[in-house]
């Protein structure tokens, strides 16, 4: 495996690649130097960004067009005559404008924002008056090529001695000093054909014929670059508006700048370069590359800050609380129409500049514990705190008491730092102490419980030992992972022959760590499990840590100890779900179900050795009842019922080798893929000519759909299953200990009576103890407006029992937390880690420094904008430039595989459907031509058809596209046996959280995301284990995105600074209109036994169930009033308003069934897929003849008068009727 610093050089090299491709100079071998170099075609067309075009020429393509303004194709080495097409874009001339009088900058800032952009600038803040200002301008031209300008190198050998051949002697010569063929004379393609045709050379002597045909190419339509760099002496003597700096260096270039004046001590200074050329363009009409600079020592100045601009009387809390934590992060300039960057100490002193191809590295977070913490390495390890370690208790506590003192410490230092910060930073830093305070007095609480609960202690010490064997099985899994594991597989069953988790070396030693978060969040969590009437238990826990910190890890954790709590405090009545999980995305679900399923693995192991007649790790009253987690997702993805389940089954039990794979395809609905325990595949593979491995899937009885993993050394071969389910009829009769789920499926709780199991319906169990929201800023909009009002019934039924679970969520990526979760839950919310004085330290991890020298690198992002170029074009370019120069560069096969996979990413299925068709034409002949340009059509990388992670791909294939991005690696040995890695990933948001492979760290994201939380979780996905790179490719036609690029540097170092609030209003007019008719039929269902079956709605009236109403009402309203305060006191409270709409979806129902007996009136989930019979003959005794029912789904019926009910969360759009109309002549 190559170091760290030789992936770092890789990388840096690649950028330098792209840039050179992209902006210039350097897109092409040129002599002398890249400086003054010749390219074989028009600039203007060559290089898509950092061009200033003439005045008025407008961009005459649409924005999705490839083809518009494109390079002619390159030549190919079949030496085929082709015509090049004249160089240049089309452009319309139009009148030159004239400029106002006023004297201002809106001409030339105007001419920043087009498509074909005629200046470029940036503006900064200056601490004093500047009379002069002095700048440093540079920028290239090109002239057309002439006969002594071309030449191209080559190298024969023996060069010293080396001379052309005499038939070609005529037209070319060698320079030896030089090493390069030059012309002689004039040439064309054709000559040169008849030439080679004649074939007098044996064979084609070092290439001499390709060089004659670049040399044609060179004379006909090349262009020398000629470099302009200018000193400019801005003189504002005259006034704030200078426009005096024209025909710099002999060219159209003009500087023009404007000052104003904000303070005695504060000015702003905006400084344009502009083309000041207004006829149509061309190649040697534009500038490029250019760059202009300011310099304090040079101005005698300083740059000032733009947060000397912040007025902190406008800001609300949070606000004040960003402005404090990121005082660091400094902004001295804004780009206009081109990013900005500058060199600054903290005096202001340095050098400010515009920049085309803008690079910001943002480091990693750094979770390592500093010595000087005191911090004892026991207090993390998760061996030595579980029951597998014998150190006294007592040891153990104080190893864990180091943890919060540490803490304490640090808080001790904000305290301190706080006395020096600025008045207007006083009372954020004074809220943000005081919640490290609460957090850790939470701790001190955490471990008083536990040393004076020994039951307490005891779920501690088993949860450890659960999270440490699961990282076991999932360091086993990724040792024996490099290859497809099947039964009988020899190195894994002498693995699993011999574990023995009391061994303290080998894979068992004790090297699985907790983060120092996570412990700290378990300890802070302990009394709200563990103590049902304390306040903290509700309260929403939000786990807020940045994306790859260890946020599953830290839930998986109190996952465990609430299972084991649960049945060591409350065995009798501890059987049912124990924890809900939801997560917002079938991907997500999908990835993390395969993590969490080790971890139930590990408790239900630990169960049943604890309950056995000879436990080998200890002795605990745990209960006979299995351990398990179900997944609980649409029925699109997983069959729902063991009748469908079977069906499948059948059909992928019968497959024959020819017919496995698309079996596979079509009916393997059954998500898990490898046993969460050992890692043997539990599917068929096709090996040639045979199928290998064994389908861990069967039908119990031939009616009971269970897992089972078929390696015989596996525990839970030896057990008869897997402790996991999928199907929701076995789900509902028997409810899973970890209920895995999206929020989406919630939406069906009216529906089916059955998911009341799952609170507890009809037993006298415990309903959930814990429910965990993972990505928690994706609840938000339509989607969280609809979680919310279905949440007051999923808040109901846990609590039926006068208990109210804990809430947990996490999220990388959030603002107005407080608001959001006061929406979605009703409950205050605590953020941990608490944010403290500075983003870059909240104690449980810092911000790395960056130091190659050391190996600690960050995730590079790199922004273009394109100058001239449709959006479609630049995708074109993009892609072609970032897959063809890692082909060509000179690497080991391990780095370069680290860089061969490029991500693509979309803000929309149609965006992303046209770049598939680009991939499999556009980008593929781009290559071709970059590959020509720059050696020979030979080095042209081959692609094949791109892969996807969105939507529209079925849940095997995506399993698939996952497998190949983890297995399928570059190096030469693969491509010779046709193990092909994947060349580009075409992806929506579903990457954008979940996902983690390695290999991943090249993406290219098309536009500006919606939300900034998108960006950072999509972006996240490269550069988890090695040096990454993302590309942000803007749109210069939306002004969002301008804005991005514009203000590149300063966004990107303070990103999570910048994430836009989310929100949800699940009590709205339009939100009740769409549901709260489902969450009152939902409670009702659930809470009244007797109407809980499908012909039970037909026994509802309001005189016989007007305590159960009214008790439902008052909880409503309440929860509605009580939300709206926690959200604005001055928001207008609707619960009498909402309170009618609740009689009337009572008085509703009781007059649907009212119309049909009770055995035909139903709720409707019979009626999901057909119709009701509607009967014949009208009405019987003034009741309707046919079938009822008291919902339809949504949008589906108009005529129907039951309620319009949503089967998933999502439906919330209206569909409108519309007719086609086909016109025909008679």
């Amino acid at each position: 495996m190559s170091s760290i610093n030789e992936f770092l050089s890789a990388r840096d090299e690649y950028i330098a690649r792209v840039k050179e491709e992209l902006l210039g100079p350097g897109s092409e071998i040129s002599i002398p130097d890249a400086e003054h170099e010749l390219i074989t075609n028009s600039p203007d067309v060559r290089y898509s960004i950092g061009i200033l075009f003439p005045k008025n020429n407008k961009l005459n393509a649409d924005n999705n067009d490839p083809s518009r303004v494109e390079e002619s194709s390159e030549p190919s080495e079949d030496f085929l005559e082709e015509e090049e097409e004249a160089g240049g874009e089309e452009t319309e001339k139009t009148d030159p404008v004239t400029p106002a009088e006023e004297e201002n900058l809106d001409e030339e800032i105007s001419l920043a924002a087009q498509n074909m952009p005629s200046s470029l600038g940036f503006t900064f803040l200056a601490s004093s008056d500047l009379q002069v200002l002095k700048c440093k301008v540079a920028f290239a031209t090109y002239r057309k090529a002439r006969m002594p300008d071309c030449r191209i190198p080559f190298y024969p050998d023996s060069s010293e001695q080396y001379s052309v051949p005499a038939q070609l002697s005529s037209y070319v010569v060698y320079d030896s000093e030089e090493r390069c063929l030059k012309l002689c004379t004039g040439l064309n393609r054709k000559t040169v054909h008849d030439l080679y045709e004649r074939d007098f050379l044996d064979g084609d002597e070092y290439g001499i014929f390709p060089a004659m045909y670049k040399l044609c190419d060179q004379l006909k339509g090349g262009y020398v670059r000629v470099p302009h760099n200018v000193e400019v002496v801005i003189d504002f003597l005259s006034g704030d508006y200078v426009d005096d700096n024209k025909h710099l260096d002999e060219t159209n270039a003009k500087i023009t700048a404007l000052k104003r004046k904000i303070n005695d001590h504060l000015y702003s200074v905006t400084v344009m370069l502009v083309n000041d050329d207004e006829e149509k363009s061309n190649g040697t009409r534009c500038l490029f590359q250019p760059t202009v600079k300011v310099e304090s020592e040079a101005n005698g100045f300083r740059f000032c800050e733009y947060s000397a601009l912040v007025d902190f009387d406008v800001l609300d809390s949070e606000e004040r609380s960003l402005e404090l934590q990121y005082r660091n992060k400094r902004v001295y300039g804004t780009g206009l129409g081109t990013s900005v960057n500058w060199n600054i100490d903290t005096d202001g002193n340095g050098e400010i500049y515009n920049d085309f191809f803008p690079e910001v590295e943002v480091p990693q977070m750094d979770f390592t514990i500093p010595k000087s913490f005191g911090i004892k390495e026991e207090a993390l390890s998760m061996r030595h705190l579980s029951d597998l370690d014998k150190t006294e208790k007592s040891q153990k506590l104080s190893e864990l008491r180091s943890v919060v003192d540490a803490y304490g410490r640090w808080i001790d230092t904000l305290v301190e730092t706080q006395k020096d910060l600025p008045a207007h930073h006083q009372s954020a830093a004074s809220i943000n102490i005081s919640g490290c305070l609460k957090a850790k007095d939470r701790m001190l609480t955490g471990l008083r419980i536990l040393d004076e609960d020994s039951v307490a202690w005891a779920a501690f010490s088993l949860a450890n030992r659960a999270m440490f064997m699961q990282r076991v099985h999932l360091k086993l899994q990724s040792e024996t992972g490099n290859i497809d594991r099947y039964p009988g597989d020899e190195n894994l069953t002498k693995l699993l022959d011999f574990l023995d988790y009391t061994e303290p070396t080998g894979i068992t030693g004790d090297k699985y760590a907790w983060r120092l978060f996570q412990i700290a969040f378990l300890l802070m969590s302990i009394e709200s499990i563990t103590n049902d009437s304390a306040r903290d238990r509700d309260i929403v826990d939000l786990i807020w840590f940045p994306t790859g910190g260890g946020k599953t890890e830290a839930y998986l954790g109190l996952t465990a100890f609430t299972i084991f709590f649960r049945r060591l405090a409350h065995l009798p009545d501890s059987d049912g779900t124990t924890v809900i999980m939801r997560y917002t995305l079938r991907l997500l679900a999908a990835q993390q179900f395969t993590r969490a399923s080790t971890l139930i693995c590990a408790c239900e192991y630990i169960r049943s050795d604890a309950v056995s007649r000879r436990p080998q790790y200890g002795k605990y009253p745990l209960g006979n009842t299995e351990i398990t987690i179900g997944l609980w997702i649409g029925r699109e993805h997983i069959p729902n019922t063991n009748a469908d389940a079977k069906k499948h089954l059948k059909e992928l039990t019968d497959a024959r080798t020819d017919t496995l794979q698309y079996a596979k395809e079509q009916h393997n609905k059954f998500q898990v893929l490898k046993c969460p325990w050992c890692g043997t595949k539990l599917v068929k593979d096709r090996d040639g000519t045979k199928m290998i491995g064994t389908f861990g899937y069967r039908m119990r009885n031939n009616r009971h759909f269970e897992l089972f993993c078929p390696q015989e050394s596996c525990f839970f071969n030896q057990q008869g299953k897997l402790p996991i389910q999928i199907i929701d009829e076995e789900l509902y009769a028997s409810p899973p200990t970890l209920l895995f789920g999206t929020v989406d499926k919630f939406a069906m709780i009216p529906w089916k009576k059955e998911i009341g199991a799952f609170f507890a319906a009809g037993t006298d169990n415990r309903a959930p103890d814990l429910v965990i929201q993972d990505e928690l800023h994706l609840i938000s909009g339509p989607l969280g407006t609809m979680v919310g009002l279905y949440e007051a019934a999923i808040d109901a039924l846990c609590t039926r029992n006068g208990i109210r679970p804990k809430i947990v969520a996490s999220t990388a990526t959030i603002r107005r937390a407080k608001e959001q979760c006061s929406a979605l839950y009703n409950r205050e919310v605590s953020q941990f880690p608490h944010p403290g004085l500075d983003a870059e330290d909240s104690f449980f991890a810092r911000e790395s420094i960056i130091d190659y020298d050391h190996g600690v690198y960050g995730r590079k992002y790199v922004g273009l904008m394109p100058s001239g170029k449709t959006k479609a074009m630049m995708e074109v370019r993009s892609i072609a430039a970032l897959m063809q120069e890692i082909n060509i560069m000179d690497l080991s096969d391990d780095i370069k595989d680290k860089f061969w996979t490029l991500t693509v990413y979309f803000n929309s299925l149609k965006d992303l459907g046209k770049c598939s068709t680009l991939v499999d034409d556009d980008v593929k002949d781009f290559i071709k031509r970059t590959a020509f340009r720059l050696g020979s059509a030979k080095d042209a990388r081959m692609i094949a058809r791109a892969d996807e992670l969105t939507s529209r791909v079925n849940t095997t294939q995506l399993n698939e596209t996952l497998d190949k991005l983890e297995k399928h690696c570059y190096s030469k040995e693969n491509i010779e046996n046709k193990r092909y890695p994947s060349n580009v990933l075409l992806a929506t948001n579903m990457i954008s959280v979940g996902i983690d492979v390695a290999r991943l760290n090249v993406m290219l994201l098309v536009g500006q995301p919606k939300l900034t939380s998108e960006y950072i979780q999509a972006s996240s996905r490269v550069g988890r284990s090695f040096p990454g790179v993302a590309f942000a490719l803007y749109d210069g036609s939306k002004s969002r995105d301008r804005s991005h690029y514009e203000q590149f540097k300063p966004y990107h170092e303070s990103f999570y600074k910048h994430v836009e609030p989310t929100g949800a209003t699940p009590f709205s007019k339009p939100a009740r209109d769409r549901a709260l008719h489902a969450v009152m039929i939902a409670m009702v269902r659930v809470l009244e036994d007797e109407l809980s079956a499908e012909k039970g709605a037909a026994k509802f009236n309001r005189k016989d169930y007007a305590a159960r109403i009214a008790e439902l009402k008052k909880y409503i309203t309440e929860r509605a009033s009580d939300i709206s305060k926690r959200m604005n006191t001055e928001m207008v409270d609707d619960s009498s308003e909402i309170a009618l709409e609740i009689d009337s979806v009572f008085e509703k129902w009781e007059q649907l069934a009212e119309n049909f007996d009770e055995e035909h009136f139903y709720y409707g989930e019979k009626f999901l897929i057909k119709e009701p019979d509607d009967g014949e003959g009208g009405e019987s005794g003034g009741r309707h003849r046919g079938e009822g029912r008291l919902m339809n789904p949504f949008n589906t019926s108009r005529n129907d008068p039951a309620f319009d009910t949503m089967t998933s969360m999502r439906n919330v759009d209206s569909t409108v009727a519309g007719n086609v109309l086909i016109w025909e002549e008679v």
